[in-house]
């Protein structure tokens, strides 16, 4: 006999299994009382809109009532005070100055054109086919390079000839 425990399904899956079943079932019994199940009606009171606030005003004028308190009136004063407003004092402007710069030496001065000049360099002009190649050909790991390239820009394996006959 097979026990549900022992079979490889999750319980979640099993979960679920059983809930499509009971919705079917309770889809079947709504569907052979021939739909004479209604929703229930909405009354009017739940209707209308939940004005929490007016529930709220009601309580404490009950409460106040209960109590007997009078809350007077607010009083504003009829006219304000004269603010009286203080300047502040405008801050402390520092003005800077460069730092002074030091005095370089004739030899300075010549040691930082020089430095300049080498800054700036000439665009290369592209070297010719023959030079690349040389220059590829001549590092260690060309081989392994000129091999990979092969295999990648060269034809499918499917269209190269067996040459091993």
């Amino acid at each position: 006999m097979i026990v549900l425990a022992d079979l490889p399904i999750e319980p979640n899956v099993i979960i679920v299994f059983a809930m499509v079943i009971f919705a079917a079932i309770k889809a079947l019994l709504e569907k052979a009382q021939g739909g004479k199940a209604q929703p229930p009606a909405l009354e009017e009171e739940e209707e209308e809109l939940y004005d929490a606030y007016a529930e709220y005003e009601a309580e404490l004028q009950r409460q106040r009532a209960e109590l007997e308190i009078n809350l007077p009136a607010p009083q504003t004063p009829a006219v304000p005070p004269p603010l009286t407003i203080e300047p502040k004092p405008l801050p402390v402007v520092v003005k800077r100055t460069q730092p002074a710069r030091p005095k370089l030496s004739a030899a300075e001065v010549a040691a930082l054109e020089n430095l300049q000049l080498t800054g700036r360099s000439k665009p290369r002009v592209t070297s010719s086919t023959k030079a690349r190649v040389k220059k590829n050909l001549s590092s260690p790991t060309a081989a392994r390079e000129a091999l990979l390239l092969a295999e990648i820009l060269g034809p499918p394996k499917a269209l190269k000839v067996d040459e091993t006959i």
